[in-house]
Parts: structure tokens; C-alpha cells; sequence
């Protein structure tokens, strides 16, 4: 609560002594246990402090009114509340300047504590029980001193003289009387207080400059009595630090609430980890107290308890770093190892390298075509990198680019060299030419005058770069190709995958009634498992076989063009140069792309059907099928089926015969499936369900419905089974001669009803029988409806005879029977439908013989090539090859064979 000191001053003392007697009946209301030692000494009413000095209002006339024999009173740490609050002593707290014309006498508690007798004989009352709810005030303890920079010491402040004299005046003054209900032996707080007093007082100069005697401690009950001048401890805490000893000179009147050094000074452990928020001091408030004589045990155990925690800290330090070593290694080895990449992941990683590679190496190439343009004279130079002014910058800006180039083309040198010797690649002869030029580029650094003097020589870096630009592209437009057919493959899981007949015991059940016994069938099966889908559509081709002979002959070109210049005399320079020309005249800028163009376009052909052509040894087993194995319902549509007529014997009904007829062949065929479930109208409850239905191929079906053994074939079936039929006359009369079929139905041994069914071709399937009737392509074809026959299906499709061949029931057999290899790879990959096998097969030969056209004129673009260095060599001026002459030729011949094999591609 602020003090107003203008509250009080009308009040007479029998209000103020009545605002006391009111406080203190307020304060004995409430639940605070204030011990006798604690409470008010000054019943009697008391003279207000003067307030002059330093501190007053320096007012004469109030003073002379005030009674000078006012008692002095101790301070008891009580609280004045509401109307009883007096204006707050401050004799305690303030600091007093008296001027020089004052008399009276000054008052000090000085006197008053050395009046007090200390008696050894009469023990001071026990101090009450400490609650932990109401801790004591500890003792205030004083700042300790900086060690770093020592204070200096404030210099003495003249006294005044009157001074002097209110000094003696106050050693001739009668000691005041004790206030009253004060104690006779002081408390230790009230000793500490009247000690900071004094020694606040003689820090700025205005009590005595003699240092303050130190009063004696109270008497302990169990230790013996200490002698007076024994020091008091200065703080009871069990985590208190050592406090450093009082600095022998005061430290001045600005240096009183502490110093700048302070801020640096170390905490001890206890109040750092416990007070974060004031560095600067140390909350002792928060701390345990302790009996005053277990002050030294507590201090002890503090220090022993912080250095064991240090120590178990500094080895938990230690240890953590090795259980963080050794902890990893064990979830390493027990953690599941990554899921391999897919097929999907695995294509597009590939086509953002590629795809960045290729934009790479076209930058470089057009500007490595420059700096070959320029060293030609073709191009004028730029200023910076003029080959007339500074050749060795120019040449040696010319081999960083190419270098750079290298290495955004390094899968393609890398698979091009090693074409050479392991498996064969088309970026062979790319691969040649750039190392060529390589070679061409550190020569012309390292005699850069006499290359640039040399008339005629010119830098091939460029077309070398553009060589590696291409054949990137090439493997780009391939895997594109590759990618979409994967897409299709997983967007459709219901594809079946066309497989090569290789089983010689299948082979010879199938061939039993034809003429011809070594064929390539092409059997059609559900799809197994693609894993190596994208390995087998960048396998080895044909192509490329061809092309590491070519690349090997063009090297061998190369390398006698160079020894014969080195031989003759021209220098290493011009045979450098020779070689260079031969590689980059000879290396087809198309050599890739040719096979990625023909692989693309194969597969948007095939995707428009549903097909999937997996690479080029699918394609080259495709090219050799004669034979393929399809079955009826392929050729025949639920709508190819009509219903000429039917015919009801002795004892049937109509709508039974349709029922019996529909029930069974809703079971077991598929051709005649629609139609009766046209004739029913879809109606399937009211159909009757079949019980133990058998299937014969080529012949007919046998079930119970309706508790009645029903059978459903042809004459030659029914025959077999004994039941009786209508004469051929008959039978002939109602099928026209056998163009149209004949089915009959027979119900528990009895002749129930005849069909006369007759079969529509399909405008799709019969285009496609009329692309395999062009290529001589014969058909298997496998039947479950009793009625068709080899003839009506030729019949229905015009096709010549003996192109197809209606499979029996052992030859059936076989194929379901056949072994399925694991390791024969899948020749192409088709929907569930004619048109999808057909087309694929279509799409497969075009590309086969457009990718094997374009290849072939590039083959003879490089012998070409080679018969004009070998020309150019014997004249002794294929070094003088210029960029512009490269790049006409390359851009010819690569026109011409990508044209072919568009032209082959296009129907």
C-alpha cells in the first residue's frame, strides 16, 4: 500500500490511539498466529518521525509544536489495514539529515542496542514451530563483490560542522526508556535489521564512521554459549552458496543495489536450475530451511548430492553416444527391405532422364555446330572466343563443351563401345564417331597455333554431338513405346496372352490330319504374370547384330585412313582429322531412331485393336506364325446365330422343346447362348437348371432338367446314343442341302424337336480372316456347338478350302493338356476378341518389315560412306571434310530411311 503522509497530520493522538485499538481488534479476528515477540510495543501514543533532511519538508514551526520526549519505539513487522493505518515509521528505513540549526538531539538505534544486556543466564524464549506454509523471512544477505575489478573506493565526504556538536549532544542526551512489551534480549532479525541500519547509515556518510559493533547471537539450547563478537550465519538454506567475506572498504552510494559484474557472476547449481528467469540473483524463498545447526551438515549434503548428479551425468553423457552407435545398427537389420520398383516407377524414372538428357545434348550440339561453322569460316566469331585471335581459348572452349556433352550422351558412349565386343547396339557407330571426335578436340587444344594454320582442317565436334543428340532421342521415342503398352496391359487385366506352340507332342496331335507337319501355331491362353515385360521389349533386335558388323568394318575404315596419313608424312594432326571424318560420315544420325519410330508406331497400330506387341523377338516369332488356333465363339457373335425353322415330333410341345433347349445351351454353349435367351427374352427363372451336363466337342451335350435325361447334338451324336431319327431325304429337304445346320433335341430316349439354325459372318472378323487368307495363315478352331462345321464356317466367310480345320475332342484335350513354360515369353498380348488377335498379328508384320527396310538403308548409307573415305584417303583430302558436307550427307541418307519406314508402316 503507498503511504500518504498528508493522511495524518490533523489527527489528535486520541484518534490515532483509537485507530490503533480498532486495527489491532480487526487483527486478532483473523487466522494469522502472530507470536508475542511480534506484536505492537508502543500502547502508549507516540511522536511522529521528524521528516527533515534529506528526506522532510524542513518545516521549524511543525517541528517546535511536536513534544521532543517521544519514545522510541522497535519496529514489529505489523500490518495496518483500513482506518486504523497509521502513516508508516520510516526511523528504520529512511536516512535522517538534521540541519545545522536544529537542537534537539539525534535519535539512533545504536544506544539503544548496546543498551541491551545480553544475560547468559536467562534463555530467550523458543522461536515458534516453522510452518512450511509461513516460512520465516530469511536474513537478507549482502551483495558480494566482483572479483574480477575491484570497487574503488568512494572518497570521504566532508562533514559539516555541526555535525560534531549533535554528536556530543547526543552522547550527553539520557538513554530512552524501552518502548514497552519490548523484549529484553533482541531477536536475531531485529539485531540483523538494526546492523543493516547502521551500516546503510555509514555507507553514505551520516552515522558514525567507527564500523558497528556486531551484536551477540542468541543463545542456543543445545550448543554452549558463544562469545559476542562470535559471527551469525547468514542464511540457513540448504542450497546456499558460499558467500564471499564483506569487502574491507564500503562500497559507494551508487554501487549500493549491486554493480555490472554482478550480471556475470556463476549461480549456484540449485538456483540456476531452479530460477532461469533472474540470473542475476538467487530466489532464496524457494529454498528449504534448515535448523541453524545443521547448517554445515546441509551444506555438505548439497555439495555431495550436486557432484553425484554431476557425475552420473557426465557418464550418462559418455554413454548415450555409444547406445546411439549401436542402437541403429540393430532396426538396420531388422527393418523389411524396400519393395522392389515396379515396372510403372521403373518407366518413368527413365523417361525424365531421358527426356532431360535429350535437351541437354540438343543445347550442346547446336552450339558445338557452331564453333564448327565458325572454324570453317562459315560463321563469323564472337569476340570473346575468336579462333584468329586467341585459338587456344577457342579450341579449348570447343573441348569443355564437348566434354560436357560426353557426359549427358554417357549411356549411349557407354553401351555403344561396349556393342563392340558384348551384346550388339545400334549406338555403336555414334558411340565411334564421338570418341573420334574427342580425340580431334584434345588435339586441336593442345596445338592450337598449328591447327589454326593448317588450311583446309575443320572441328567435327558438332556433328559428333549431334550424333549422341539423336541416339538419345531414338531411346526416348523407344521407351515412350514401351510405356504405352505397358498402360494398356494394366489399364485391362482381362487380356489373354498368345503364345508359340514348342510342345512336339502337342504339335503332332494337332498336325494328325493335315498335310503339312512343321508348323508355328499360335496358341491363345490366359495371360500369365508379364514380369519382364519391360526387359523383353528393349531386348536385343536384328537390327543391331547387323549393326555391330557395320560398326566394326567402319572402325577398321577409320583406323587405316589415320595410318596411312601418319605413314606418309601428313603429321598426327591431318591423321587425327582423317580418322574423325571417316567415324562422323560413316555413323547414321538415325541409327536409334529408326527402331523407336517402327516400335511406336507398331504400338498405337496394335493399341487401336487391343494389342500389345512386347518387343522385337515377339515380333520376329510373330512373323513366322502359319497356323493359328481360335475358337467359334471368336468367329461368331451372339447375333450370328439365327433360327431358320423348327420342327416338333410326335409327343413334344413347342414351348417344352424351347425350354429344355434354352436351359441347356444357356449352360453349356456359347454361340447359341443369345440365341435362345433371345427366344425367352432373357427370362432366365423360368428356365430349368441342368444337372450333371457333359460336353463333346464336335458332337453335342448331355443333362438332367427336369427329371427327364436330355440330349442336344448332331445326327452323328444321336445316332451314338441310340435314339431314332428322320431319314437323310428328310433332313436334307429341311437343312438345303446341308447349308444350313441341323440340331436336335431328344427328351428320355425320344426324338423331341429339330432346329434349323443357319450362321452370319461378322463384317470385322471377316475382314480379318481376309488379312490372314493374305498372308497364308491356316485356322484351328475349337467348337462347342454340335451344328458347325468346318464348311459352314468357310461357307460364312468365303474362305478358300482348308483354311480352317474343326478341332475333335482328343485334339482339345491336347491343348488343355499342354505344358505352360515359364520361361517361353508371351508373342503378344491381346483383348478377348478375333479382330484384337488379328490386328496385333498385322501390326507386328508391318513394323517387322518397315523397321527391317529403314535399317537397311542406313546399312547402305555407311558402306557408302566407307567407299567415299577410302576414295577421299587415296586422294589424301578427307581431312579437309568440312561440317557443312557432314551434315549434308547425314541429313540425306537419315530422311530417306526414316520415309522408308514410315511408308511401310502406313496402311
Amino acid at each position: 500500500m503507498p503511504k500518504n503522509t498528508n493522511d495524518h497530520r490533523d489527527l489528535t493522538p486520541e484518534e490515532i490511539a483509537a485507530r490503533e485499538e480498532k486495527f489491532r481488534s480487526f487483527f486478532t479476528t483473523t487466522a494469522v498466529n502472530v507470536p508475542v515477540e511480534m506484536t505492537r510495543r508502543d500502547d502508549e501514543p507516540q511522536k511522529p518521525k521528524k521528516r527533515f533532511g534529506l528526506f522532510g519538508h524542513n518545516n521549524p514551526r511543525r517541528e517546535a509544536e511536536e513534544p521532543a520526549d517521544t519514545p522510541l519505539e522497535m519496529p514489529t513487522g505489523e500490518v495496518l489495514l483500513g482506518a486504523d493505518a497509521q502513516p508508516e515509521e520510516e526511523a528504520d528505513l529512511e536516512l535522517v539529515l538534521k540541519p545545522t540549526a536544529d537542537p534537539e538531539p539525534e535519535t539512533s538505534l545504536r544506544p539503544l542496542a548496546e543498551q541491551q544486556p545480553v544475560a547468559a543466564a536467562q534463555p530467550e524464549p523458543p522461536a515458534p514451530e516453522k510452518e512450511p506454509e509461513r516460512p520465516a523471512e530469511p536474513a537478507k544477505m549482502p551483495e558480494p563483490e566482483a572479483p574480477a575489478q575491484p570497487e574503488k573506493k568512494p572518497e570521504p565526504q566532508e562533514q559539516p560542522e555541526p555535525r560534531a556538536e549533535k554528536s556530543a549532544k547526543a552522547a550527553k542526551q539520557p538513554k530512552p526508556r524501552n518502548a514497552k512489551n519490548a523484549p529484553e534480549v533482541l531477536l536475531p532479525q531485529e539485531q540483523q535489521e538494526q546492523q543493516e541500519m547502521a551500516e546503510l547509515k555509514a555507507m553514505i556518510g551520516l552515522g558514525s564512521k567507527a564500523p558497528a559493533p556486531k551484536p551477540a547471537p542468541a543463545k542456543q539450547p543445545e550448543k554452549a554459549a558463544e562469545p559476542k563478537d562470535a559471527a551469525m550465519p547468514a542464511v540457513v538454506f540448504a542450497a546456499a552458496k558460499d558467500l564471499p567475506k564483506e569487502p574491507a572498504e564500503k562500497p559507494s552510494i551508487f554501487e549500493m543495489f549491486g554493480t555490472p559484474e554482478d550480471e556475470q557472476k556463476p549461480e549456484a547449481p540449485a538456483a540456476q536450475a531452479e530460477k532461469q528467469s533472474a540470473p542475476g540473483k538467487e530466489d532464496t524463498m524457494s529454498l528449504p530451511l534448515l535448523p541453524l545447526d545443521e547448517e554445515t551438515a546441509g551444506a555438505e549434503n548439497v555439495e555431495e548430492t550436486a557432484s553425484t548428479e554431476k557425475a552420473q551425468n557426465t557418464e550418462r553423457a559418455e554413454a548415450q553416444p555409444q547406445e546411439e552407435s549401436t542402437e541403429p545398427a540393430a532396426p538396420a537389420e531388422e527393418a523389411e527391405p524396400a519393395p522392389p520398383e515396379t515396372p510403372a516407377e521403373k518407366l518413368r524414372r527413365m523417361g525424365a532422364e531421358l527426356t532431360l538428357r535429350c535437351a541437354l545434348a540438343g543445347i550442346l550440339a547446336v552450339v558445338l555446330l557452331h564453333f564448327g561453322l565458325v572454324s570453317d569460316r562459315l560463321l563469323p566469331a564472337l569476340n570473346v572466343l575468336d579462333p584468329d585471335a586467341a585459338p587456344a581459348a577457342f579450341y579449348g572452349a570447343n573441348l569443355l563443351l564437348f566434354a560436357a556433352s560426353l557426359c549427358v550422351g554417357w549411356p549411349v558412349l557407354r553401351d555403344g563401345l561396349k556393342g563392340l565386343r558384348e551384346r550388339p547396339s545400334a549406338e555403336a557407330m555414334p558411340a565411334l564417331a564421338a570418341a573420334a571426335a574427342l580425340l580431334q578436340a584434345v588435339t586441336a587444344m593442345l596445338n592450337a597455333n598449328t591447327y589454326h594454320n593448317t588450311e583446309g582442317i575443320s572441328l567435327l565436334t558438332g556433328v559428333a554431338a549431334l550424333g549422341l543428340f539423336f541416339a538419345l532421342l531414338g531411346g526416348r521415342v523407344m521407351l515412350a513405346a514401351v510405356k504405352g503398352g505397358y498402360e494398356l496391359i494394366a489399364a485391362d487385366p482381362e487380356h489373354r496372352g498368345a503364345y508359340r506352340a514348342k510342345d512336339k507332342d502337342l504339335l503332332r496331335a494337332l498336325t494328325r490330319d493335315l498335310d503339312q507337319k512343321d508348323l508355328w501355331v499360335l496358341l491363345s491362353r490366359p495371360l500369365q504374370a508379364a514380369n519382364g515385360f519391360v526387359e523383353q521389349c528393349l531386348g536385343e533386335r536384328a537390327s543391331e547384330r547387323r549393326a555391330q558388323k557395320t560398326a566394326r568394318i567402319l572402325l577398321g575404315a577409320a583406323v587405316l585412313s589415320g595410318m596411312l596419313f601418319v605413314l606418309f608424312g601428313a603429321g598426327w594432326n591431318k591423321a587425327v582429322a582423317a580418322m574423325a571424318a571417316v567415324l562422323c560420315l560413316g555413323a547414321p544420325l538415325s541409327s536409334t531412331l529408326i527402331a523407336g519410330l517402327a516400335s511406336l508406331r507398331l504400338q498405337r497400330a496394335a493399341a487401336a485393336v487391343g494389342a500389345v506387341v512386347p518387343g522385337w523377338q515377339a515380333i520376329e516369332q510373330l512373323g513366322g506364325i502359319d497356323t493359328l488356333q481360335v475358337d467359334a465363339d471368336d468367329l461368331f457373335t451372339a447375333d450370328s446365330a439365327l433360327l431358320e425353322d423348327i420342327r416338333i415330333f410326335k409327343g413334344g410341345r413347342i414351348d417344352r422343346a424351347i425350354l429344355y433347349a434354352a436351359s441347356v445351351l444357356n449352360a453349356g454353349c456359347g454361340t447359341l447362348q443369345g440365341l435362345f435367351r433371345q427366344i425367352v427374352e432373357d427370362r432366365t427363372d423360368i428356365l430349368f437348371p441342368v444337372k450333371d451336363l457333359e460336353e463333346h466337342n464336335g458332337l453335342g451335350f448331355v443333362g438332367w432338367c427336369d427329371n427327364n435325361r436330355i440330349l442336344i447334338g448332331n445326327r452323328k451324336y444321336l445316332e451314338q446314343e441310340s435314339v431314332p431319327l428322320p431319314d437323310e431325304e428328310y433332313e436334307a429337304e429341311h437343312s438345303k442341302n446341308g447349308e444350313l445346320q441341323i440340331l436336335y433335341l431328344a427328351v428320355s430316349g425320344s426324338l423331341h424337336a429339330m432346329f434349323v439354325l443357319r450362321y452370319v459372318g461378322g463384317r470385322n472378323t471377316a475382314r480379318s480372316l481376309a488379312a490372314l487368307q493374305k498372308e497364308n495363315i491356316r485356322l484351328l478352331v475349337t467348337c462347342r456347338d454340335p451344328s458347325l462345321t468346318a464348311r459352314h464356317i468357310s461357307e460364312a466367310y468365303h474362305l478358300p478350302e482348308g483354311m480352317v480345320t474343326l478341332l475333335d475332342q482328343e485334339q482339345c484335350d491336347a491343348i488343355a493338356a499342354a505344358p505352360i513354360d515359364p520361361a517361353d515369353p508371351c508373342c503378344m498380348i491381346h483383348a478377348q476378341n478375333f479382330a484384337s488377335l488379328t490386328g496385333g498379328l498385322q501390326a507386328a508384320d508391318q513394323a517387322q518389315n518397315a523397321e527391317t527396310s529403314a535399317t537397311t538403308v542406313q546399312l547402305v548409307s555407311v558402306w557408302f560412306s566407307i567407299v567415299i573415305a577410302l576414295l577421299l584417303t587415296s586422294a589424301g583430302s578427307i581431312w579437309q571434310l568440312s561440317v557443312a558436307t557432314a551434315l549434308m550427307y547425314q541429313a540425306a541418307w537419315s530422311a530417306l530411311s526414316i520415309a522408308v519406314c514410315a511408308l511401310k508402316q502406313h496402311n
